[in-house]
C-alpha cells in the first residue's frame, strides 16, 4: 500500500510537471500573442500619430499659404497706397509749381510795362527838354550843357529798356532785384532831367 501511496505521489507530480509543461508553452503563445498585440498596437498608434502629424502639417502648410497671401496683399496694397499718395503729391507739386510760374510770369510782365511806362514818360520828357534847350533863349553855354546831360539820359533810357527782356527769363529773386535796379536808375534819370529842367 505503501507503493501505492508512492505511486500516485509520483503520479500526481508526473501530471502536474505534464501541467507546468503544458502551460509553459501556453504562456510562450500568450506572450507571443501579447507581443504580436503590442506591436499592433505599436504600429496602429504610429499610424495614427502620422495621420494626426500629416493633418496637423497640411493645416500648417494652409496657415502658412494664408498668411503668405495676406502678407502678399498687404505689401500690395502698401504698394498701390504709396503710388496714389506719390502721384497725388506730384499733382499737388505740378500744380504748385505752375502756380509759382505764373506768379512770377505775371509780376516779370507787370514790372516790364511799370518799367515801360516810366520809360516812356522820361523819353517825352527829354524831347520836351530838348525842344527847350533849343530855344534861342536859352544861352549857348547852358544849351551845350543840356544836350551833353540829355544825352546821357536817352542812353541810359536806352540801356535799361535793353535790359527788359531778361525779365522774362529771371527767376523772382532775380526780378526783384531788377526791380529795385529800375527804380535806382529811373530816380537818378529824373534827377539829371530835373537839373536840365532848372538850368533852362
Amino acid at each position: 500500500m505503501l507503493r501505492f501511496q508512492n505511486c500516485g505521489l509520483v503520479m500526481v507530480a508526473a501530471l502536474a510537471l505534464a501541467a507546468c509543461q503544458k502551460s509553459a508553452p501556453e504562456e510562450r503563445t500568450e506572450a507571443l500573442n501579447a507581443q504580436r498585440e503590442a506591436d499592433q498596437t505599436a504600429r496602429e498608434a504610429a499610424n495614427e500619430r502620422s495621420k494626426e502629424v500629416a493633418q496637423v502639417n497640411r493645416e500648417a502648410a494652409k496657415d502658412i499659404t494664408a498668411a503668405q497671401r495676406e502678407a502678399d496683399e498687404a505689401r500690395q496694397q502698401a504698394v498701390t497706397e504709396e503710388i496714389a499718395k506719390t502721384a497725388e503729391a506730384q499733382r499737388t507739386a505740378n500744380a504748385e509749381t505752375r502756380e509759382a510760374i505764373e506768379a512770377t510770369h505775371k509780376v516779370q510782365m507787370d514790372l516790364r510795362k511799370s518799367v515801360e511806362a516810366r520809360l516812356n514818360k522820361l523819353d517825352e520828357r527829354v524831347r520836351d527838354l530838348n525842344k527847350e534847350a533849343n530855344d534861342p533863349k536859352v544861352a549857348p553855354a547852358v544849351a551845350t550843357s543840356a544836350h551833353t546831360q540829355l544825352t546821357a539820359a536817352e542812353a541810359e533810357i536806352r540801356n535799361l529798356r535793353s535790359e527788359l527782356p531778361q525779365l522774362q527769363t529771371s527767376p523772382a529773386p532775380s526780378v526783384e532785384q531788377f526791380r529795385v535796379r529800375a527804380d535806382q536808375r529811373v530816380a537818378q534819370i529824373e534827377k539829371a532831367l530835373d537839373q536840365v529842367d532848372d538850368q533852362l
